[in-house]
């Protein structure tokens, strides 16, 4: 063992249990080469007073019982008939109001998107990438941040698309498994599919930076809160504008469920204004809330 090895408490302790049991350690150049002398050496460790075993490099730990690296659970089982019910789920809900509407859900290898998925303005939800972008660039804009997100302050994400380039926020879309269907520099009239904001709610924990924003999306203001704000516990962004003559409201987030997070995306335009696209994200949100024992979890 090297001399600066062999001068650390540890070590020494290490070294006398081991001499005791008549083994002696080869003369090492590194650190790293120390060789694994199986089990003499984890029971002359585990022997060790508390206070010492934390002064062993981790490196030159050996692994306790428990420690061994578990194979990845296997994704909650999906209701068969799941993409039956989102599917009469939106059906009726269309059938009530008129308009259109879409579903999407977005799990480890498996997506079930329903409705009508074209392309539509993401508006405010938007500003969900633009802000971790935000973020990293600089924490100035925390406050910002927290304007955008809570209460869907306008102001606030037009200070931030004057400063952060769109290829910030395209690459947090890129990050989280995502794409839109024009390029995100058209800001909040990019055009977003149900199906691909399902799939970004899906990968937002894998993003980096992602925390802070994902906890503001914990907070909508009470008048925001319709749709998926209506499951508790929901993580969520939405967004509403006119668009073709009628009303958009759209909304993404996770949601929680017995299994694990869902990651959902909820879509409904109409020609009642605000009013009636969001009472129909109300019905679509509370369907979805109905059977998330039977969906897919998130992949992040």
């Amino acid at each position: 063992m090297s001399s600066q090895l062999s001068s650390q408490p540890w070590a020494k302790q290490i070294i006398a249990a081991l001499t005791a049991m008549g083994i002696a350690l080869p003369v090492v150049p590194r650190v790293e080469e120390l060789p694994v002398i199986g089990d003499a050496y984890v029971q002359a460790y585990n022997n060790l007073p508390a206070n010492i075993r934390q002064q062993v490099p981790p490196q030159l730990r050996p692994k306790q019982p428990g420690q061994e690296k578990k194979a990845p659970a296997k994704p909650a089982p999906v209701a068969p008939d799941a993409q039956a019910k989102l599917h009469q789920l939106v059906k009726d809900v269309v059938g009530r109001h008129g308009g259109r509407a879409a579903i999407s859900v977005a799990g480890a290898g498996r997506q079930i998107t329903v409705g009508d998925n074209r392309a539509e303005p993401a508006f405010s939800t938007m500003k969900v990438p633009l802000s971790i972008a935000a973020l990293r660039q600089s924490p100035a804009f925390a406050g910002d941040v927290r304007l955008a997100v809570t209460v869907s302050d306008n102001p606030a994400a037009h200070r931030m698309f004057a400063q952060v380039p769109a290829s910030a926020y395209a690459g947090v879309i890129a990050e989280a498994g995502s794409k839109t269907t024009t390029p995100a520099g058209y800001e909040m009239g990019t055009l977003w599919t149900t199906a691909d904001q399902a799939q970004f709610a899906s990968g937002l924990r894998c993003v980096r930076g992602h925390e802070p924003v994902l906890d503001l999306m914990g907070q909508i203001t009470r008048d925001q809160r319709w749709g998926l704000g209506q499951i508790g516990g929901a993580r969520f962004k939405g967004g509403w504008n006119v668009h073709e003559g009628g009303y958009i409201a759209r909304q993404f987030g996770l949601v929680p469920g017995p299994n694990g997070d869902i990651a959902v995306a909820i879509t409904a335009h109409s020609n009642g204004g605000y009013a009636e696209s969001t009472q129909m994200l109300n019905e679509l949100a509370r369907g979805i809330e109905r059977m998330r024992g039977g969906l897919p979890t998130s992949r992040c």
